[in-house]
């Protein structure tokens, strides 16, 4: 009888490393960088991947971001902004990986209560031996179940929590058998949406993500989690320079926006995000942004977004090497409701 050549340990450290791989295929770059060991034995890293796209064509600079539906996944504080409850999905597909999300948010009073789920999907992978002989296949995939809450602690400062829940799956199907191996953990994000100017002309964000302990996989050591600190700048232009939500003329808005952000466990990586909005009668939304990472995932983005009664339509594309090929396009997809 044929012994087995691939174990579960194995099948879990090829995982971990497949996860990486997903993150860096679905953002904008492939030339990746690890700056330390830290960022190498990151678990969970999908909480990373760009998800929404308004976010996208903004080039992932969000923590600054108000009265935003795609706040649940990145600054839950930007929640507190929202008019009242909302429903929403996104979608995302880039060469074999693919995210997928649906939730909602609930207002009582002035507070928001949103509730997310997030999948991403790295298809399928052939296993090989160290001979490069076919052994079967894996079938990875994360989820992340996402309670957020916000609130205006004060009339310029809203306050935003999320507690996630985490779940990392592999299957595989190989020739001496199957195996199918599931961890679970919990993550945190603390943020912070400040309105330093009147009318909402200039805004700044702060946001702590992905707090928590480490998670293992199958009968592996604990990994940390990928826990970043992110602060942001917002400025609508109209609103800054003339007190007004638009300029009265051309009934024309103009939002830029920036974000920094930190690894809390290293020092030695820096990311920056740029983005910019051009927005006519609050109705159409065009966007422009570009993405600087340590790890990469660098590259300009583009976007457009419709707003109409509380419908809201929003398209973003990622400029990368992967959109040469044909097995995926770097697309994101948004639609909700406000209501």
């Amino acid at each position: 009888m044929r012994r087995c050549p691939i174990r579960a340990r194995f099948v879990a450290a090829l995982f971990l490393v497949l996860t990486a791989g997903g993150l860096d295929a679905q953002s904008p770059g492939t030339d990746v960088e690890r700056n330390g060991a830290a960022s190498a034995a990151e678990a969970a890293t999908f909480l990373l991947v760009p998800v929404g796209a308004r976010s996208v064509g903004l080039g992932g600079a969000v923590t600054s971001s108000h009265a935003d539906i795609e706040g649940s996944l990145w600054n839950p504080a930007s929640l507190a902004g929202l008019g009242g409850s909302a429903v929403y999905v996104m979608g995302g597909q880039d060469f074999a990986a693919s995210s997928r999300v649906l939730g909602g948010v609930l207002a009582f009073g002035d507070l928001r209560t949103g509730l997310t789920l997030l999948h991403y999907d790295l298809g399928t992978v052939d296993a090989r031996d160290a001979n490069n002989a076919p052994l079967g296949q894996i079938d990875p995939s994360q989820s992340a179940f996402v309670l957020s809450g916000a609130y205006p602690i004060l009339d310029w400062l809203d306050l935003g929590a999320s507690a996630k829940l985490l779940r990392l799956s592999a299957t595989c199907s190989i020739a001496c058998g199957a195996l199918d191996d599931t961890s679970t953990g919990y993550a945190f994000d603390l943020g912070v949406i400040a309105t330093l100017a009147a009318h909402g002309g200039l805004r700044g964000g702060l946001l702590l993500r992905n707090l928590g302990p480490g998670i293992g996989y199958a009968d592996g050591p604990a990994d940390q989690l990928p826990a970043r600190v992110r602060l942001g700048m917002d400025a609508d232009l109209p609103a800054l320079l003339s007190g007004r939500n638009s300029w009265s003329s051309a009934q024309i808005g103009l939002l830029l926006r920036a974000d920094l952000q930190q690894t809390l466990s290293e020092f030695d990586d820096f990311d920056a995000h740029f983005g910019a909005e051009l927005a006519w009668r609050r109705l159409l939304m065009v966007r422009a942004g570009y993405a600087a990472s340590s790890e990469g995932r660098s590259g300009p983005t583009i976007g457009i977004g419709l707003r109409y009664e509380g419908i809201v339509l929003d398209l973003g594309y990622v400029f990368n090497d992967f959109a040469r090929f044909d097995s995926g396009t770097p697309l994101q997809l948004s639609a909700g409701y406000q209501f």
